[in-house]
């Protein structure tokens, strides 16, 4: 699943940096190192790293009119 908001896209990323060695776990906050020290594999915090698209309700109904 996506993240959905900057916020979360930027937490799950540093929490996959750590993982992969690119930032020392002195350089994070709690909140990653729950993430880095949790249950999820390197693939599914990956999916976090990705920010779901978000469209609001005037773009949807443009595009839906225009079909």
């Amino acid at each position: 699943m996506p993240s959905v908001s900057k916020s979360q896209q930027r937490l799950f990323s540093m929490a996959l940096a750590v993982r992969k060695g690119k930032l020392k776990r002195s350089e994070v906050n709690q909140k990653v190192l729950d993430i880095v020290d949790g249950d999820m594999t390197n693939g599914q915090i990956e999916h976090y790293t990705v920010l779901k698209e978000q469209r609001s309700l005037k773009e949807f109904i443009k595009n839906l009119l225009k079909s």
